[in-house]
């Protein structure tokens, strides 16, 4: 099992940098930021995806292979909609080339086929597998980790006036309400530790914003 990661590791790291390669002569080129955040996204999704497995009782190798490769074809297809079901087709190339069943092929790209919006293409059973690749991906981007991009993102496009952040920031928490209330992922130990990362993340801009409200000149009583 080692060596069959440690493959299909080094082939999503290759390919996900050679992605520029592939594009048509006068697409916008893929900041090699974006790529980096790409490859290290499905290294943590597959280790939450091995506790989720774990937990859910799934097949672990079906699911570590699938959380590994979920988006490697993410780059190769023109809607994103459309990557979970290119990455499937790009994934069974490869895995075709390692020491695995016809079952566990079929399982792992069905996985990744159906982890974007549910839909493979094709008729096939449901497996808890592919609802652990599901879930793991939602788990990794609603993380501490994602936080951090997303400020990253914002403090490089430019900083808001105070008024205009606190807005969006007053949007964003109540997006993330709206989510922790009404969305729940299909496996019990995968929502739960979905909820917990909403939770978090509702926390921590809520902090945010009371220190966006006293980003002030401050007024002295001096009666």
């Amino acid at each position: 099992m080692k060596e069959i990661i440690k493959k299909t590791e080094k082939f999503l790291y290759m390919y996900l940098n050679e992605a520029n390669e592939r594009l048509p002569i006068d697409a916008k080129p893929i900041p090699v930021e974006e790529i980096k955040y790409r490859y290290e996204h499905s290294l943590r999704v597959a280790n939450v995806g091995i506790k989720l497995a774990e937990r859910e009782g799934a097949n672990k190798r079906v699911v570590t292979l699938g959380c590994l490769l979920h988006d490697v074809g993410k780059y190769d297809c023109e809607k994103n909609i459309d990557h979970g079901r290119q990455s499937a087709k790009v994934a069974r190339s490869f895995l075709e080339t390692l020491n695995l069943t016809k079952k566990e092929i079929d399982d792992i790209c069905y996985s990744i086929a159906v982890h974007v919006d549910g839909i493979a293409g094709y008729e096939y059973e449901d497996i808890i597998e592919a609802e652990i690749v599901t879930n793991a991906d939602n788990i990794d981007r609603f993380s501490a980790y994602r936080i951090y991009q997303q400020m990253a993102w914002d403090y490089r496009n430019g900083s808001f006036p105070v008024n205009q952040e606190k807005d969006r920031i007053l949007k964003r928490i109540e997006r993330l309400q709206n989510l922790y209330d009404t969305f729940h992922l299909k496996t019990k130990s995968g929502d739960e530790w979905f909820k917990e990362n909403v939770k978090f993340q509702i926390q921590f801009y809520k902090r945010y914003l009371k220190q966006l409200e006293i980003t002030i000149v401050p007024g002295v009583d001096e009666s």
